[in-house]
C-alpha cells in the first residue's frame, strides 16, 4: 500500500501567483481612478468657464445696442474678435477677473450683415502652466 497521503490545498507558488495577479488588477483600477479624477477636475473647470461666459453673454444681451460695452473701441472689427490683453492687443471689454478665470469680450460692427453686431466672449483660465480659452459668439441686431 501507498503510505503517502495525497495532500489537499494550494502550494506556496500557486498562492504567490494568485496574489500577483490580484495586485496587478488592483493597480490597474487605481490608475483608472486617478485618470477619471483628473477628467472630472477638467470637466468642472470647463463648466465654470462656460458659466462665466454665459453670464457675460446674458449681461451684454440685456444692454442697449448703443451701450458703451457694445462698441468696437479699437475699430479693428472682425480681426479683433480674438483679442485679449496679451501680445499688445486690447479687448473691447473686460477684463473681469474671478480667481483663475478672466473674461474679455470683443465687438465687430456690421458683421456678418449691416445693422448687426457680433460679440465674442472669451473666457481664459489657467490650468497649471497652460492658458486655455473658451469662446462664445452671439449676434445682436439693431432695433428697428
Amino acid at each position: 500500500m501507498d503510505t503517502r497521503k495525497r495532500q489537499k490545498g494550494f502550494t506556496l507558488v500557486e498562492v504567490l501567483v494568485a496574489i500577483m495577479v490580484l495586485t496587478i488588477g488592483i493597480l490597474g483600477v487605481a490608475a483608472m481612478q486617478i485618470t477619471s479624477m483628473g477628467g472630472n477636475t477638467l470637466a468642472v473647470r470647463i463648466t465654470k468657464a462656460s458659466t462665466w461666459g454665459g453670464d457675460t453673454i446674458e449681461t451684454l444681451m440685456g444692454r442697449a445696442y448703443t451701450h458703451a460695452d457694445l462698441v468696437d473701441d479699437n475699430g479693428n472689427g472682425v480681426l479683433g474678435l480674438n483679442h485679449t490683453d496679451t501680445a499688445g492687443s486690447l479687448a473691447d471689454g473686460g477684463p473681469v477677473v474671478n480667481g483663475d478665470f478672466t473674461v474679455f469680450w470683443n465687438v465687430a460692427d456690421n458683421y456678418p450683415i449691416f445693422g448687426c453686431k457680433t460679440i465674442r466672449v472669451l473666457v481664459r483660465r489657467s490650468d497649471l502652466i497652460l492658458m486655455r480659452t473658451i469662446s462664445f459668439d452671439f449676434s445682436k441686431m439693431e432695433p428697428i
